[in-house]
């Protein structure tokens, strides 16, 4: 028997089409994908949220992208999340001479803090005040850490001077990373703030917050929320090292965390990188809080129609983190293949799933918010390990119960019926959570009610069949926050 044979075995074993996919696919729009045809087709092959980067395009092009990603929803009758990027305090070089300069290793240059053509003594960057944060000593990093800068003397508010650690070509516009400075700006820009006051206008469900170092990030953008009305989720981006010296503050804050791996692997060095992904997922599901990782997964297929081996293990390990969900950035925004970009990331998900399912370990989720709550997620846990359960349903006002079930990683689907589409859209990024809004004329009154339609929508979703047992979590009264407290093992099929 060959190698190849073994794995296409392994593979076959592992990859079940009817298996329901709980990892979700966070995928990001752009000129790829800007068509409703192509928006249908990464919903089909599998992504389950997308994301709009607003580093990129004007407020039109993403109105346009909201249209058609509704547009498409209502078309499939399947909810999707749609969640806002803000761009955070990116620092970049600014405008060099001739568009570039060589630096050699050892030589000095000076950052000044008002603009001026770069030259390979002498250049500015887009945020002034660099030259009053850092300190000699720092390290300054330069187009995704490919040229590294030391500061040897500060003169502020004027400019500060460095030589260059490793040299290279420095070209206008390039990214600058400062890992050991606590920069004292705020995590949100001028145009951060003007963004979220768009989103809160528009039909958003999450907004993400760039270069997060501490809670108080968070509260500065859930006020700018509010103050249009707007309850969308705030993602915390991970992209600073010093954010992990307060991941605890900022995950509470937070209603979901998102391991940025692109700016933190220049931030950190690079080997420290998986580990701190290791670390923030298991603090995210301890903490009940949903866990998306991103940056580079299938980096290859930007270019190429199929992924590396590494990628796909990538996918595998951060399925094995327990990542609530993975995402696509250049891929399905400007890549050759965003479709089958969003297929494979799919089926890799999926085959890791059914090796997850036999090996993870039950685990203690807290919810501050609602102790009750946590408790009966964790007593759903205890019952799948005695019962065969087909599917587990819960009747939610908030889908903060269907959270702390996904946190809990069941190895069945978890249905969330709930009356109100933005709170299913809202579960698109919920671990193993399929969202369903029924088709009712009421909102119904009494437990037997929600008895008889979750044992309907399990058997139309192909959950469950007539015999089978579900668990059924719902609360009194219904659609009351804060109310879980029933748990009920229903028979497919058995009538009151």
């Amino acid at each position: 028997m060959d190698d190849n044979y073994a794995l296409r075995r392994v593979w076959s074993e592992l990859y079940n089409p009817s298996m329901s996919i709980r990892t979700k696919i966070l995928a990001t729009v752009g000129p790829a994908t800007a068509s409703r045809k192509a928006l249908h087709d990464i919903f089909e092959a599998g992504c389950d949220a997308v994301r709009i980067n607003f580093s990129h395009g004007n407020e039109q092009q993403r109105e346009n992208f909201l249209a058609d990603i509704r547009a498409v929803e209502r078309e499939r009758g399947e909810p999707v999340a749609v969640c806002g990027d803000l761009c955070g305090p990116k620092i970049r070089v600014g405008l060099i001479n001739g568009g570039a300069v060589l630096l050699a290793e050892g030589q000095e240059i000076v950052i000044q803090r008002e603009p001026v053509e770069g030259t390979t003594t002498r250049i500015s960057t887009t945020l002034a005040e660099l030259v009053d944060d850092v300190s000699v000593g720092d390290a300054i990093l330069l187009d995704d850490g490919k040229l590294r800068l030391e500061v040897v003397e500060t003169r502020p508010p004027d400019e500060i001077t460095c030589r260059v650690v490793v040299g290279g070509v420095l070209s206008s516009g390039k990214g600058v990373n400062l890992p050991h400075t606590r920069l004292k700006l705020s995590a949100l820009t001028e145009k951060d703030r003007n963004d979220a006051a768009w989103i809160a206008k528009h039909d958003f469900d999450y907004v993400a917050l760039s270069f997060v170092q501490r809670a108080e990030d968070i509260e500065e953008l859930r006020a700018i929320l509010l103050a249009d009305d707007c309850d969308a989720r705030i993602i915390a981006k991970i992209e600073k090292p010093r954010a992990l010296e307060y991941l605890d503050e900022i995950l509470r804050a937070a209603d979901a965390v998102m391991v940025a791996r692109g700016d933190l692997g220049v931030e950190m060095d690079f080997p420290a990188v998986p580990v701190a992904q290791k670390r923030i997922a298991a603090r995210a599901r301890q903490l009940g809080k949903p866990c998306i990782i991103a940056t580079q997964m299938l980096e290859s297929m930007i270019e190429c129609p199929t992924p590396t081996r590494a990628e796909v293990s990538d996918i595998a390990n951060a399925v094995l983190d327990s990542a609530d969900a993975v995402m696509l950035s250049g891929e399905t925004s400007v890549g050759k293949h965003p479709v089958e970009a969003v297929a494979a990331m799919n089926r890799t998900v999926q085959a890791i799933q059914a090796y997850d399912d036999q090996t993870h370990a039950a685990e203690t989720v807290t919810y501050e918010h609602s102790p009750t709550t946590a408790a009966i997620a964790g007593a759903v846990r205890t019952i799948l390990d005695a019962e065969d359960i087909a599917a587990i349903a819960v009747f939610t006002a908030t889908g903060d119960t269907a959270r702390m079930l996904a946190k809990n990683r069941p190895a069945c689907p978890i249905l969330a019926l709930t009356p109100r589409p933005h709170i299913a859209r809202r579960t698109c990024l919920y671990y193993g959570v399929q969202a369903v809004v029924p088709h009712a004329d009421h909102v119904p009154e009494h437990t037997r009610e929600i008895l008889t339609m979750a044992a309907d929508v399990a058997r139309e979703k192909g959950l469950a069949k007539t015999g089978d047992k579900i668990i059924v979590v719902s609360g009194r009264p219904l659609l009351g926050p804060d109310r879980t407290n029933s748990i009920v093992i229903h028979t497919v099929g058995e009538t009151f």
